[in-house]
């Protein structure tokens, strides 16, 4: 069985991940799928719809008119614009919530049964029970912490002009990334509030400073080595449909697009397919993350596991 709580060094947070994606990955996928075909099935027939309804003023910008023609447009169908913004943005939200703290909620279930023998209703569950909880360390993220780190990456790249600013951005990065995620762990998984798991997040990476930003450096490096091949991969498939419909459509100058229903589903399907593996790579950065969560986590669940032995010996 994958052991959670253990003390790990650098290249073993690295290994873990893997291993634990080997271990649990199907189980944790499969309910990372399930959940996430609804949403996506919304995303994708929002986005087909909005191609299909609002193309039509993407190719009257031959005619030199393309300003006041959408503002025309939108001045007649403000009410779909808003309500299909509003909507899409609504989706968004949900799935970003669920996906952020899915693999948190995973590893807690882990460490607190010492198996993944568990369903999706458990994972929904958890979810609802943690639901205020999320929105309330995302809203403490945005209105507390991100205005101070903005101007703190600010000032490094300022700092980058005299050279010295280089090193300390490339530790900057990964040290405020993983606390930010440390804290979100310790916040949904430990009885903290806001202010006291961004407090012990930082205590719990001084224990191991150095290996900790390092593991998360060099996974950050690594997805997103493999999510950018992947980009450029579709961006070159894009490209080669571009010139098969030029080479295909006789009035490609006149005319350079129809508004026909493949493009709508390519398009679609791009976008949707992106998303996912966006989700998915961040799934598995916040599974490193966890990693290096119970790792830092570890001598504090022995110390108690020793002392509740000692209790039993006693008796």
């Amino acid at each position: 069985m994958f052991e959670l709580f253990k003390k790990r060094q650098l290249g073993d947070y690295i290994i873990d991940t893997f291993t634990f994606i080997k271990n649990f990955g199907k189980h944790f996928f499969k309910i990372f799928f399930i959940m996430n075909a609804a949403f996506l099935i919304i995303v994708a027939a929002l986005v087909y719809w909005f191609l299909k309804i609002n193309f039509s003023v993407v190719l009257e910008n031959n005619s030199g008119q393309f300003e006041s023609n959408f503002l025309h447009y939108f001045n007649d169908n403000y009410a779909v614009f808003i309500g299909f913004i509003v909507l899409f943005f609504v989706v968004i939200l949900l799935l970003s919530l669920f996906n952020s703290s899915y693999p948190i909620l995973y590893l807690k279930l882990i460490a607190q049964r010492d198996t993944n023998d568990f369903t999706l209703d458990d994972v929904l569950k958890t979810f609802r029970q943690s639901l205020w909880k999320i929105i309330k360390f995302s809203i403490g993220l945005i209105l507390l912490v991100v205005p101070v780190l903005i101007v703190v990456i600010i000032l490094l790249f300022l700092l980058c002009f005299v050279l010295i600013g280089f090193p300390l951005l490339l530790i900057a990065i990964p040290t405020l990334f993983t606390w930010l995620n440390i804290s979100f762990y310790t916040y949904l998984t430990e009885e903290k509030s806001f202010f006291q798991s961004l407090n012990h997040a930082y205590f719990l990476m001084k224990k191991d400073f150095w290996s900790t930003i390092g593991a998360t450096f060099l996974v950050l490096i690594m997805i997103q080595m493999i999510q950018g091949s992947i980009t450029m991969f579709f961006y070159f498939i894009g490209i080669f449909f571009f010139f098969a419909t030029a080479i295909g459509n006789p009035n490609f100058d006149v005319q350079p697009f129809e508004g026909s229903p493949i493009l709508f589903i390519f398009i679609t399907l791009i976008f949707v397919l992106l998303l996912t593996l966006g989700n998915i790579f961040n799934n598995v950065i916040m599974i490193n993350q966890g990693i290096i969560y119970y790792s830092l986590g570890a001598k504090d669940k022995t110390s108690t596991q020793e002392i509740e032995l000692i209790g039993t010996d006693n008796e």
